[in-house]
């Protein structure tokens, strides 16, 4: 056997495993991202920024998963933020109702532009979650999930 007879083949070989190697890891972390994105969407409005922060969370190292994961924490979280500020106010007006907060209080002044900042923030995760979506669906196809 020449040396050229042996590399060659050895050489395809590591290319191989290179290959399968960079894959091996691109396919767990899809399923992680595309079971959070899940989680998210069936969760409750309560649950919902909480799914958001864990989406936060999600490592990834494949450039086409850590892009999904990018365009899913940019909808999820303007949509959280959005919750957040609802749950604010709902708390705000629940302690207005029970008279332990004045309705000159500034948290009570302040209610009307915490609700217009909470809904440009659900409109701009709404329009935001079909890309993610979009971007979940592609990796499921593409790694049989």
């Amino acid at each position: 056997m020449t040396i050229r007879q042996f590399i060659m083949p050895s050489a395809l070989g590591l290319l191989g495993l290179l290959a399968l190697a960079g894959c091996s890891s691109a396919k767990p972390e899809a399923s992680v991202l595309a079971t959070g994105v899940d989680l998210f969407h069936r969760a409750s409005n309560e649950q919902r920024p909480s799914r958001a922060d864990a989406l936060r969370t999600i490592e990834c190292h494949d450039a086409e998963v850590c892009a999904a994961k990018a365009s899913c924490v940019e909808a999820t979280a303007a949509t959280a933020a959005a919750l957040r500020l609802k749950q604010e106010a709902e708390a705000v007006l629940a302690a207005v109702e029970a008279r332990t907060t004045s309705p000159d209080d500034p948290a009570v002044k302040a209610l009307p532009g915490k609700l217009e900042r909470a809904s440009t923030l659900l409109t701009q995760g709404h329009d935001a979650m079909p890309a993610c979506d979009k971007k979940i669906l592609i990796l499921r196809e593409r790694y049989g999930l």
